[in-house]
């Protein structure tokens, strides 16, 4: 049977964990947030100066790299990445189903 000190070590060492994962998760979010944000100070400080063209055909080329990476993992995020941006912007048409009237 556990003592009480050890109990409460145990549930100290419990809470310590649980305190970790939060501030790891907190730190991922506020990284993910910060690049996000530069990235998009990145976009428009390219096309403003070389253009869109230019700078889908390097986006294209960095995603062709990216799917090309010898990784799985990076591959998969990546896939997964380019799938939900292109449901969001290019959302799937709903299976509507118009009624074919026939010739008269």
């Amino acid at each position: 049977m556990e003592q009480p000190h050890d109990q409460r070590l145990n549930a100290r060492l419990e809470q310590s964990f649980k305190d970790a994962d939060k501030a790891r998760e907190e730190l991922t979010d506020s990284l993910a947030n910060s690049m996000a944000t530069n990235c998009d100070l990145l976009h428009h400080g390219l096309v403003s100066a070389r253009g869109l063209e230019v700078t889908t055909e390097m986006y294209r080329y960095m995603l062709a790299q990216l799917l090309r990476h010898p990784s799985g993992e990076v591959r998969a995020q990546v896939l997964n990445a380019f799938n939900s941006s292109m449901e969001k912007f290019w959302p799937r048409k709903q299976n509507i189903h118009h009624e074919v009237k026939p010739a008269e």
